[in-house]
């Protein structure tokens, strides 16, 4: 029979293998995250992880309405065994806004802060959701809080971090926090993207062909149609914002 030790070790592997960033290590989180539930699946856990990794497919454009509707069932799983998991709520905000229903998307991921106050988790998916809500100035807050409130701060807190400062015209902050994110992950693809994008708005386009470069050699396959379908903005203004700079950039339409 697994101990509770046994379950700890299983999380915290799951959770090392999501900070590195890379497809190879989120395809081993995934594995890591179904042990955990076939090690115990009365814990709610195991199913907020799984969940995070359907969502993860589906904003990488892999099998996206199938992902999305496996992390829905995940995520009410994990609530039919612990109504109080603050990280169901933030997995289902963030889902809401994969489907475009942004009000119900900012109510649920209130909730997962008000259930959880100092969850750095928490935070940074209510900023998440907010800031493809349109809501970039109110994201930036939970965003902070976040990087406050986690010793070790996750690649992805400073990404999104980035995203609004590039969406407020703040550009050069937003460079700050796509390197800082780059710092932790350096082999993320999506990081690559943001660092394309803002180096085309600062008009450093040698940097910014280096990044595409980068970033092609991750995924040959990039399309940015494809992958502009993916993002789930509400003002298309914001959508542009990124998109056009990458083309500019010289990615592959």
């Amino acid at each position: 029979r697994n101990t509770n030790l046994d379950l700890k070790l299983k999380f915290m592997e799951a959770q090392s293998l999501w900070r590195k960033g890379t497809v190879a290590s989120l395809m081993s989180y995934g594995q890591a995250a179904q042990e955990l539930i076939d090690m115990e699946p009365e814990y709610a856990g195991g199913y907020v992880l799984l969940g995070w990794y359907h969502w993860l497919l589906a904003l990488s454009g892999k099998s996206s309405d199938e992902s999305v509707a496996k992390a829905f069932k995940l995520a009410q799983k994990a609530l039919s065994l612990d109504e109080h998991s603050s990280h169901s709520y933030a997995l289902l905000s963030n889902l809401y806004t994969m489907v475009r229903q942004y009000d119900k998307a900012v109510v649920t991921g209130e909730r997962g802060v008000a259930l959880n106050p100092n969850g750095a988790n928490n935070h940074c998916a209510l900023g998440i959701t907010l800031s493809y809500a349109g809501k970039p100035n109110e994201a930036i807050g939970h965003l902070k809080q976040a990087i406050r409130l986690d010793p070790f701060p996750e690649y992805y807190y400073f990404t999104h971090l980035g995203r609004c400062y590039r969406m407020t015209g703040q550009y050069k902050e937003a460079l700050s926090e796509f390197k800082k994110a780059l710092h932790v992950a350096p082999k993320n693809e999506f990081n690559y993207k943001q660092l394309t994008s803002i180096y085309v708005l600062l008009n450093q386009h040698e940097q910014a062909e280096a990044a595409a470069k980068k970033l092609l050699g991750m995924d040959p396959d990039f399309s940015v149609k494809h992958y502009s379908k993916t993002i789930p903005y509400k003002n298309h203004a914001d959508l542009l914002l990124h998109v056009n700079a990458l083309r500019k950039a010289g990615l592959p339409d």
